[in-house]
């Protein structure tokens, strides 16, 4: 029996509005989120990993193009950068700029928190090799030196806390066992390159202290690029790269996000190796991505 046509015209009334209440309460739910900007995807990928997203819009605001190390935000994002409720910045050393920033928001009295990752002597001594002053620039890549980005998350965790933001359950004991893992793996790795003899050249020294540190005093590795702000090549880093190329073959370890001038890498040897590699972005899920990647290639390198 059909229904009368009064009766469904209700009945279609009701789920009209029924429908657009519940829109209405998703688009509320989603606008009730509690924004956290980041000046650094990686920072972005840190805190996803450590709060409960279903009650925080998370966002990176800005946006880089071209080289990270040359890389300074326009006017606007400097804007969302001090307006927004929450702010993540990350060392000194990874983002320069981001020092004014924090003044900035330091000087307003509204409320709003800064989380201001930071790093110690201590913490930069983890990865010193021999009696080397600690490379800060290429070590403020946290996301790249496990016993660091554990150090950051535990952290950040802390701070949160404190703000009482929704943590997710902690997986700080995880970290840590996963960076001893992907560690020991690489070193693994280094050490049989070391004895076959073949140095490693990278166009940037965002792993250096790591493959050094790894790698012993057995393994020569070179960088040909810093990670200073604007820094380049140098005629000391050109030296060694030199030095690396007298050996019979070399691998190469190329950063995608970081431009070489042509004339140096038309020095590679018919038998050297390259490795293309992104540093500066990693998996938002899975820690140690792009170590685990770097892993599988050096472990491709024929004897």
């Amino acid at each position: 029996m059909t229904m009368p046509m009064k009766k469904l015209g209700l009945y279609s009334l009701y789920l009209f509005i029924f429908n657009i209440l519940a829109l209405g309460s998703e688009l509320s739910i989603l606008q009730a989120k509690t924004q956290i900007g980041c000046v650094h995807p990686e920072l972005c990928n840190l805190a996803q990993k450590n709060l409960d997203t279903e009650n925080y819009e998370i966002t990176n605001i800005v946006k880089m193009i071209g080289d990270p190390h040359e890389f300074e935000p326009n006017p606007q994002e400097v804007k969302k950068l001090i307006s927004t409720p929450f702010l993540i910045t990350g060392p000194s050393d990874l983002s320069p700029w981001a020092k004014k920033i924090n003044y900035q928001r330091s000087k307003l009295n509204n409320g709003h928190v800064t989380f201001i990752l930071s790093l110690s002597s201590e913490d930069y001594a983890l990865y010193k090799n021999n009696n080397q002053k600690p490379n800060r620039e290429a070590l403020s890549h946290f996301w790249l030196y496990p016993k660091i980005y554990c150090l950051l998350r535990s952290q950040f965790e802390k701070l949160a806390k404190d703000k009482k933001l929704k943590i997710k359950y902690s997986k700080l004991d995880a970290c840590q066992s996963e960076a001893i893992k992907i560690e020991n793996e690489i070193k693994i790795t280094l050490e049989r390159l070391a004895k076959l003899k073949i140095p490693l050249i990278l166009t940037h020294d965002a792993l250096l202290p790591l493959l050094k540190y790894l790698g012993g005093v057995e393994l020569v590795v070179v960088a040909i690029k810093g990670s200073g702000h604007h820094q380049e090549a140098t005629v000391e880093t050109v030296k060694a790269m030199y030095e690396a190329l007298k050996y019979p073959r070399a691998v190469w370890i190329q950063e995608d996000s970081n431009k070489v001038p042509a004339n140096i890498l038309n020095k590679k040897k018919n038998k050297d190796h390259t490795i293309y590699i992104d540093t500066a972005t990693s998996s938002d899920v899975e820690m140690f991505s792009i170590l685990k990647k770097l892993k599988s290639k050096l472990e491709e390198i024929p004897n």
